[in-house]
Parts: C-alpha cells; sequence; structure tokens
C-alpha cells in the first residue's frame, strides 16, 4: 500500500508540476491534498546526487534530475526512507533507460504503456525506446507494418507527450539496414532487397524509404535521438547487391550506406546512433561480436561517420572486467559509446531474473568505473514475444535499485518499493522464474512436439532425464501457489503462471509414461497414456485462454494468432498420439515410427519453436 504524497506550488519548482499532476493519474499524489507526508523539493547541488530527509510527516528532497525527483517520491510512497535521516543516492548516469521490443508481434498498448511509463518514472528511468522494425506506420508504405499493430502518428505523439509529462524522453528505435525481413517479404519491396533482412545498400530507393522512416519520428517524438538500428546484418551485400556489384569488402558496404543515412538524419536535425556489433564481428574470423581477436582495420575506423554514436551491446558476461575492456574497444574507435544490459525476456515464459542478475550488475558496475554516461535495459521478444512482460517490472525495479544504490539492493527494499508502484509483490512475481527458467527449460518443453520429441530426445541423449523429475517437482510447486486474478494482482498475471506450471508437468510426466511403457512394450500403459493425452489437451487449452488475457490486457491483438496457432497445434498433436496408440495397441500398426527414431547422441537441438515443433519444413 503507498503512503500518500501531498505537495505546494510554492515548494515545488515549475518542472515538476506536470510530472506530478500526471502521477496523480493512478498514485496517491496531490496537490494540498493533506496526504500522509507532504514533500518539499529543491535542486542538489550535484547533478547525479539525490537527497532525501524524512522528519514526521514532512520531508524534503534535493534532486540533481527530474527522474530523481520521482524515483525520490516512489521510496516516500513505499516508506524507505527513515523518519529523522537523510538517505542519498548518487546516480552518475545522464541517461538511464529502457528499450522494450515492439517487433517480435507484441505491440504494447499505447493505454498499458502508460501505466509502464508511470511505473518506469517511479524507478527512477529517464529515456525510454520501442523497438520498431515496421510496426509504425509509413506515408505511402500500405504494407509497412501491415496487419502487425503498428503504431499510427497520432499514437506515436501521444506517447511521446505522455512520457514528456512524467520527465522520460522518447527516442526512435528502428532498423534502416538488417532486421527488415517482415516488409522484405513483401514483393512491393523486391527492389530494395539484398537478401531476405537485409535493405539494398547503395539503391536510391531504400534511401527513399530510409528517409520516410526518420522522417516520421522527426514529426512524431520530441528527441532528436534516433536509434537507426543496423545490427546482425551478416549477410550484407551477399545478396542481390554482389549479383549487382560484385564482391566488396563489408566494411566498406557498411560504412557508405552508414554515412548516407547519416547525412539524412543530419539535414533533419537528427542525431544517430547505431548498434555497434557488425565492425566487431566484420573483423572477426569467427563473426564473433566478442571476439578478443578482432581487428577493426585503420581505414574501416576513420571512415565511421563520427556523428554516429555506437551502442555497445552485452546481455551475457558475468566479469565486469569485460564490459570495460570493451567499453575501452569503443572509445579506441573515437567514440563514447552508450551501454545496453538485458532485462531478461527472450525466448522465455517468465521473465528470468536469474541471468539478469548475472549479468546486469557487471555491466553496471563496468559502466561506474569507466565513467560511462548512458545506459539501458533491453527486453526482446524473440520467437514470438511469449514473454508476460510485465513480470519484467520486477527485473526493471531491481536494475534502477542497482543503478542507483551503486550495488546489490536488499530485497526488502525492492519488496517495499515494488508494491507501492507495482501494486504487486516483489518475491511473488519473481516465484515463477525458478520454476519455469531455472529448474525447468520452460518453451522448448512447451513447444516440444509430444510424438516427435526433438527437445525430449535431446534430454535424454545428455542422459539428464533427472533434471525433469526436479522440474516436474518445481512445477508442482508453483502450480499449488495461491493464483490471484489478473486484474486484481495488478502487475504480473500469476494465474497465467499457474496455468503454465500445470500444463508443463503434466506434459513432462505423459511423455516419460510414453517413452517406458513404449520401450516395454506394455499396451496397458500405453492405453493409460492415450487417456491421460486428454488431460494434457485440456490444461493446454486452458492455456491458451489465459495468454490470450494476460497478451489482450497488455498488446494490440496483433500476433496473438502466432501462439494460438502453436498452442492449438500442440493439442492436436497430442490427439494425434492417442490416434498413433490406438493403432498401435489395435494392431493397425507395426510400430509407433516416430518413436523408433531417437538418437543416442545429442544433436544440439533446442532454440525455438521452429526447431522443436518439426524436424520438416515449415513453409
Amino acid at each position: 500500500m503507498a503512503l500518500s504524497i501531498s505537495w505546494k506550488k510554492n515548494d515545488t519548482p515549475e518542472e515538476l508540476h506536470p510530472l506530478l499532476t500526471t502521477l496523480a493519474q493512478e498514485y496517491p499524489v496531490g496537490e494540498d491534498s493533506g496526504g500522509e507526508i507532504a514533500v518539499c523539493f529543491d535542486r542538489s547541488e550535484s547533478p547525479d546526487t539525490l537527497k532525501v530527509t524524512r522528519n514526521g510527516d514532512d520531508a524534503l528532497i534535493c534532486y540533481g534530475r527530474a527522474n530523481q525527483a520521482l524515483r525520490a517520491l516512489g521510496a516516500l510512497m513505499a516508506g524507505l526512507p527513515e523518519d529523522g535521516a537523510e538517505t542519498v543516492e548518487r546516480c552518475p548516469f545522464i541517461s538511464f533507460g529502457i528499450m522494450l521490443d515492439c517487433s517480435r508481434n507484441a505491440v504494447m498498448k499505447v493505454e498499458h504503456l502508460k501505466k509502464w511509463l508511470r511505473r518506469l518514472a517511479l524507478f527512477g528511468y529517464d529515456m525510454v525506446m520501442l523497438y520498431t522494425e515496421d510496426t509504425y506506420e509509413l506515408p505511402g508504405e500500405e504494407y509497412f507494418g501491415y496487419l502487425r499493430g503498428r503504431y499510427t502518428a497520432d499514437e506515436l505523439k501521444e506517447i511521446d507527450r505522455y512520457a514528456a509529462s512524467l520527465g522520460i524522453e522518447m527516442r526512435g528505435c528502428i532498423q534502416t539496414l538488417g532486421h527488415l525481413n517482415q516488409i522484405l517479404k513483401w514483393p512491393a519491396y523486391g527492389k530494395i532487397k539484398d537478401t531476405g533482412s537485409v535493405l539494398m545498400a547503395g539503391e536510391e530507393a531504400s534511401y527513399d524509404l530510409i528517409t520516410k522512416m526518420i522522417e516520421r519520428f522527426a514529426k512524431c517524438f520530441t528527441s532528436r535521438r534516433l536509434h537507426l538500428g543496423m545490427d546482425e546484418t551478416h549477410d550484407l551485400g551477399r545478396g542481390r547487391y554482389m549479383d549487382k556489384n560484385g564482391h566488396e569488402r563489408g566494411f566498406d558496404i557498411f560504412n557508405k550506406h552508414l554515412s548516407r543515412v547519416v547525412k539524412i538524419c543530419k539535414d533533419r536535425g537528427i542525431e544517430p546512433m547505431i548498434w555497434s556489433d557488425m565492425y566487431f564481428r566484420m573483423g572477426s574470423k569467427t563473426g564473433d561480436y566478442y571476439d578478443r581477436d578482432s581487428k577493426i582495420p585503420a581505414d574501416v575506423a576513420t571512415k565511421i561517420p563520427a556523428e554516429a554514436q555506437l551502442v555497445y551491446w552485452d546481455y551475457y558476461h558475468e566479469e565486469a572486467d569485460f564490459y570495460r575492456e570493451w567499453i575501452r574497444r569503443h572509445r579506441a574507435l573515437g567514440f563514447e559509446p552508450a551501454v545496453a544490459s538485458g532485462v531478461w525476456t527472450w525466448r522465455k515464459l517468465w521473465y528470468q531474473h536469474e541471468q539478469t542478475r548475472r549479468c546486469a550488475p557487471p555491466c553496471l558496475d563496468a559502466c561506474m568505473q569507466e565513467g560511462v554516461a548512458e545506459v539501458f535495459f533491453t527486453m526482446w521478444g524473440d520467437d514470438g514475444a511469449f514473454c508476460e512482460f510485465d513480470s519484467a517490472l520486477a527485473g526493471l525495479c531491481y536494475t534502477a535499485e542497482y543503478g542507483f544504490g551503486g550495488g546489490e539492493p536488499d530485497d526488502e527494499t525492492l519488496e517495499k518499493r515494488f508494491n507501492a508502484i507495482c501494486g504487486a509483490g516483489y518475491r511473488e512475481t519473481l516465484l515463477p522464474d525458478r520454476a519455469l527458467n531455472v529448474d525447468t527449460p520452460g518453451a522448448p518443453l512447451l513447444w516440444d512436439d509430444p510424438l516427435l520429441g526433438i527437445f525430449f530426445n535431446e534430454i535424454m541423449a545428455k542422459e539428464e532425464t533427472g533434471k525433469l523429475e526436479k522440474a516436474m517437482e518445481s512445477l508442482s510447486d508453483l502450480a499449488q501457489c495461491t493464483a490471484r486474478d489478473a486484474a486484481e494482482y495488478g502487475t504480473a498475471d500469476m494465474g497465467h503462471a499457474r496455468q503454465l506450471a500445470l500444463t508443463l508437468k503434466l506434459k513432462i510426466a505423459l511423455r516419460l509414461k510414453l517413452v517406458e511403457a513404449y520401450d516395454a512394450g506394455d499396451k496397458k500403459r500405453l492405453a493409460e497414456v492415450r487417456d491421460e493425452a486428454d488431460e494434457v489437451v485440456a490444461e493446454i487449452e486452458n492455456l491458451g485462454k489465459t495468454f490470450r488475457r494476460q497478451w489482450l490486457r497488455r498488446n494490440k491483438p496483433h500476433g496473438l494468432e502466432v501462439i494460438q496457432i502453436r498452442l492449438a497445434g500442440q493439442a492436436e498433436r497430442h490427439r494425434e498420439l492417442q490416434r498413433r496408440i490406438d493403432e498401435y495397441i489395435e494392431g493397425g500398426a507395426a510400430c509407433i515410427s516416430e518413436l523408433e527414431e531417437r538418437s543416442k547422441q545429442p544433436k544440439g537441438a533446442g532454440g525455438g519453436y521452429r526447431a522443436l515443433a518439426t524436424a520438416s519444413s515449415i513453409l
């Protein structure tokens, strides 16, 4: 329960008036409201320093930047500052933000995004990027974001206006070279297609389209900062570009293209930034971003447009020294990098806190030690954005606490702040992480085919069957936890987490019993498996309902069909399993051929849905 806050115009700098008014749409923050705590605000002498002093029902907030003032407000609402004491935080970052993936099918509704913005402001974030490859409208481009839930110009302007009312800078985050497979699949863009996902560099029509992209965000967003993307263009210049121009060094194609795009930005008063990985990948013999032997030729480095800020992304390393080395490598190229860490959501059914805790803190430590000014946290949606993204608010609470506190926060502080800001339990929101991400490889088990068992066979080949027993125990514990209705809970849908646990537990148990009974030639037990498959189908269908509930609460409807098709396929494949068992028991089939073909050697199976649903071609 959040404590109520009262403030007076005369005791509050004018820059904070609209921020406090916007927060009052949801939180007990009111002008002359007679709240439990009366707050005065003052500017701090140091821009990176935040001080909060509470004396009984009165509090004084001395802040360096507006985001600090709202973070302090969140702390007061949570009852964190002790009476009679002064708390001090120092956040050295001039920009502390997030990047939310809106391109892997989940496009967050404007109203739900506003809720996120209010929470982000109270955590202390001051910058937000929505990663939009094609999920925004472009004039004259009918197929750009077609049936993908694209944002209209009015929606982008409304998001920008609302973010500004909370002291948050909205930056455009697009793609201007690679990761454009969703538009390049349409014949209308055949002329500017190099490969399946990469634009044709050097083609004037490509720059006509890019100009429209840049102008869209120049007109819709107040910020002059724009992220141009340009990462992971592994096959740059190796498709139609090579047919037309012959072989050219990737570095040269990349730099020439970037120079053209930077000029488009410069002519429109836009300050561009790009992901830096391709420079390091092209300098590596193995194409690895983090290859210590990577060499970027001097003639390449000198031709990187000085106006393009490089963004170093790294969600994987657990040692601060590695991050420090790569920050220095960016500086050696002549650029002061922004750094992107990750709050782990991609290919996960639920926010993965353990992975975030291993990688985000050393990244933040390195950024503090190296004096990096800009940091943000990505939340990707690879393979269909099936994560319950609201669960990631717990991760954003954690990374903000670490960033402002300069070290590992205690759970009690996190619990109080998260409860006051999000209306939910911090520990409870993290509870599904162990069952769905740590003890259980959740998503691969969900997508694994019940007859083919591609992922299951991999576990068996690695002789890791014991992990499945542990997984079922962990899933059982989660399923027994109290699950409140999503609307009552306030943040992540715990009822959906419970349904995930029920479905996965039954799916694992059925596959184990199926293989054991088949290998033993026990047709009586196979008949039991056939009957038990009905319960699995029922729980898969229930999962479809809870997935739909949490998706539509947060996102536009586009993209929901992808997961519904997958779950419907899972249900039908379990019915097919029943048919195959019946045919085998009744003598119509000499064997169940899918169960006969099980490799004894691991094949490296894993990854996303396409790799696990079938070994055949998915058109």
